[in-house]
């Protein structure tokens, strides 16, 4: 966020300036240590990104009206010093990204707490007193490996998500029945978030989980081919209920498919999947389509990604993705040409547009091989942001001067990429494109991969 901005938001949130210590932000400043005076009206707190060790809060007050509390991207070892049992009143704490091995026991006298992220924390475990947060919603816990108690997780009777899919334990065939089975007997229990890692956990979960599915990970998958097909989609657990798809860390597959085995053509799709994710997986050539087309099991997907694929060769699917509006591909280094006609054809696929009418971002990186985005006239005309860094063998943009993008507002990419662009009418297009040009400096790249992963 630009400083400016940044600091209008404070502003506005202390009364246009008038309540100095009703949101207090420390952020950012990078020590040790912080020592925090908070006043009696002080209602959120934020010290986020200081790589502090330390957080000692003092007031005169026994306690406070406290009711948020970001303490993320820090360097927490003992939770003690933080002296939680002042906020009696608090309903939103953030400790992700710390470095908390034993979990916090105070938290669990903080009866009003609604939201809890204890992301990216070595917890061993989580205690049994966790059953008394009657009033907590929202469980986070990505980049962690604790076990659960028995039957801890069904005294949270106001839990709607838990969310489990980034970086925790893969599903387990012995321990996952009797976690579902805590969440079955919870009233208000809306989405779950997971990671499968083994083919036969992927077979047995697509046929038997019985609770909503929102995040959906595919970790360290152990074959060749990971194969989504009917008993996926049939199970409205997983085909109606999830948002996004995120597929890494698995150089054994060589494909990812979707195929149809029944005849019911309608259940075929994710109706509410908004993002798709595939990184970090070196030997993956391809995503297979038999049976389906990706408008059908598609139609809303707005976010797709590719990142270190190495062995991706093409991605000509994409075009029949009717509401996508960001697509990069990063370090995808075999591909030479993002959309091809010969392998629409060779799939079966039938093209049903030559345009992206919601396509607002493209993000094009290290993809040194890349030399063109495809051998048809497919039209952007939403597209806003076109960044390439990295591609010097991509010589043409994906749109000529006669129908340049209305509403494109950034080219950013290196100057000697620029330079060497072949356009039509030379220097009349580029001329009339360079507005919109903007070279690509490191701080803007830093923020970059910042801001989108």
């Amino acid at each position: 966020m630009h400083d400016l901005i940044r600091d209008m938001a404070i502003w506005i949130a202390n009364n246009q300036g008038e309540d100095t210590n009703k949101w207090i932000v420390h952020a950012g400043t990078y020590t040790e240590s912080k020592d925090i005076q908070i006043s009696s009206d002080t209602k959120a707190l934020s010290v986020m990104n200081n790589g502090a060790k330390r957080i000692l809060f003092s007031t005169i007050y026994s306690s406070t009206k406290l009711s948020t509390l970001v303490l993320s991207h820090n360097s927490l070892i003992d939770s003690k010093t933080l002296q939680l049992e002042l906020f009696s009143k608090l309903t939103v704490l953030d400790l992700s990204i710390n470095r908390l091995e034993d979990f916090p026991v105070e938290i669990c006298k903080l009866v009003h707490l609604q939201f809890l992220n204890l992301s990216g924390n070595p917890l061993k475990s989580l205690p049994v007193e966790l059953g008394s947060l009657i009033n907590l919603k929202y469980l986070i816990l990505w980049y962690t490996n604790c076990t659960f108690p028995n039957k801890v997780l069904s005294k949270l009777k106001a839990l709607r998500v838990l969310d489990l899919s980034i970086g925790h334990k893969a599903y387990n065939l012995d321990i996952f029945p009797t976690i579902e089975k805590d969440l079955q007997l919870l009233p208000h229990f809306q989405a779950l978030g997971i990671i499968i890692s083994s083919k036969l956990t992927f077979s047995r979960f697509s046929q038997t989980v019985s609770v909503p599915v929102r995040w959906f990970d595919v970790c360290k998958y152990n074959e060749s081919c990971l194969s989504f097909s009917s008993c996926f989609f049939e199970n409205s657990h997983l085909g109606s209920n999830i948002i996004s798809i995120h597929i890494s860390h698995s150089d054994d597959i060589e494909c990812v498919k979707f195929e149809n085995e029944s005849e019911n053509q309608s259940i075929c799709h994710l109706g509410r999947l908004e993002c798709s994710f595939f990184r970090w997986m070196r030997n993956m050539k391809k995503v297979i389509w038999k049976g389906l087309d990706p408008k059908d099991v598609f139609p809303r997907l707005q976010i797709l990604e590719f990142n270190f694929c190495p062995s991706l060769t093409s991605i000509s699917w994409v075009v029949n993705l009717p509401r996508i509006q960001m697509l990069a591909v990063r370090h995808c280094t075999s591909i030479k040409q993002l959309i091809r006609m010969d392998e629409l054809k060779d799939s079966g696929i039938h093209m049903s547009q030559l345009c992206f009418p919601f396509l607002t971002k493209m993000d094009l990186r290290y993809s040194d091989e890349l030399e063109l985005i495809s051998d048809l006239m497919i039209s952007f005309p939403a597209l806003e942001y076109l960044l390439v860094d990295n591609c010097d063998k991509l010589e043409n943009l994906p749109f000529k001067l006669s129908n340049h993008p209305e509403k494109l507002k950034l080219i950013k990419g290196s100057q000697e990429w620029w330079n060497n662009l072949e356009l039509e009418d030379n220097d009349s297009y580029r001329f009339s494109l360079q507005p919109f040009f903007e070279k690509l400096s490191s701080s803007h790249f830093r923020y970059y991969e910042k801001s989108s992963s």
